[in-house]
């Protein structure tokens, strides 16, 4: 056993972090959340490092602007956006709903909404239901709503100034953190853990990187396709799209049957079918184009981990289960691989002799 020394050793510290994580989630989610902030930022950091000539203190306030530049844009662009776009559609419902049900009795001679004891108006109620669970509030109040669960009410704004702060202590600090868990390490697998380290990291970031940009380019190409098709709430499907689009075929079919159901049933044109079907299949084209550059850095994970890693995040961890599981994942292959390559040589190596 002492030859997987290294691999053991890696892998039990990600298990203690993630047991720590949800013993502890109410003082370790801040620290959670200013890690991952610092690690997907961390390109954006490293370039102003380049621009800045290494001065580091300005270049991790130049990053921590940039971040608050794209909270603020989320925030209070595009999220009011999306949430007018789903009360809209909400509303609009009823109405999809009956020239659908419209469409079957002209094809096939019978109400089968009807007949399934459906109602468009049992729907809205229920997406509605939906929504309003998800948290239909003001725009003031999601920055309480989202660190309500992390302290308190009354220290909001003690997490508001603590995130900011982590995020850019792990900035400036993260090579001497590095340095200070290789020490903490047994003497003879430092260097073998340290080029593991730096292969768990190309995964990961290769990994994340590439699937915001994805996400970023998918959204944005499908709302803008849509738009000039003609299509409503071509925003806010583009928008779900590019969110889901980290779910292995999710995001695609989440994007592609409502778009094309309002083709139908909505505009009622063959030009607006052919539009939508061109839009999602020329959106899959350039996403296999782009993506393998995008991960040029890493062979890539299997779709079945993704999922299987997501249920199984899910039902031992919920909501934050679901949110780490697939980032976990993506820690675990490297460490997996280079176990199953020294039980490789050394069963060469016994055939050799």
């Amino acid at each position: 056993m002492s030859k997987y020394l290294t691999e053991l050793y890696l892998f039990f510290t990600v298990v203690l972090l993630i047991a720590l994580l949800f013993f502890l989630k109410p003082a370790l989610l801040p620290f959670f959340i200013a890690l991952t902030l610092s690690y997907v930022s961390w390109p954006i950091f490293t370039f102003f490092k380049k621009k800045t000539r290494g001065k580091e203190t300005l270049s991790a306030l130049l990053t921590l602007f940039t971040l608050f530049l794209i909270f603020f844009i989320a925030l209070f662009i595009v999220l009011p956006t999306v949430i007018s776009q789903v009360q809209s559609f909400i509303n609009y419902l009823p109405v999809l709903g009956k020239k659908l049900d419209a469409f079957f009795y002209k094809s096939f001679g019978q109400h089968f909404l009807k007949k399934l004891h459906f109602s468009p108006e049992n729907l809205q109620t229920i997406v509605k239901g939906v929504y309003e669970q998800l948290g239909n509030i003001p725009i003031g109040n999601i920055i309480s709503k989202l660190f309500s669960g992390v302290f308190s009410v009354i220290s909001v704004l003690i997490n508001v100034v603590l995130v900011p702060f982590l995020t850019y202590y792990f900035l400036t600090n993260a090579e001497s953190l590095v340095r200070l868990y290789l020490a903490l390490a047994p003497e003879r697998i430092k260097g073998e853990l340290s080029q593991l380290l730096g292969r768990v990291h190309d995964a990961l970031s290769s990994y994340l990187l590439g699937q915001l940009a994805v996400a970023t380019f998918v959204g944005i190409y499908i709302a803008l396709g849509l738009y000039l098709v003609g299509i409503k709430y071509a925003f806010l499907i583009g928008f779900v799209a590019g969110v889901l689009n980290t779910i292995p075929y999710v995001g695609f079919f989440s994007g592609l049957i409502p778009s094309m159901l309002l083709a139908i049933f909505d505009n009622g044109t063959l030009g607006a079918v052919i539009g939508v079907l061109a839009v999602f299949l020329s959106e899959a084209g350039l996403e296999n184009l782009i993506y393998p550059l995008i991960m040029s850095r890493t062979t890539g994970v299997n779709p079945l981990l993704i999922l299987f890693s997501m249920f199984v995040g899910g039902y031992l961890g919920g909501f934050l289960g679901i949110v780490i599981s697939v980032p976990v994942a993506v820690i675990l292959v490297p460490i997996f691989e280079s176990f199953l390559s020294k039980k490789e040589s050394s069963f060469v190596g016994r055939n050799n002799r």
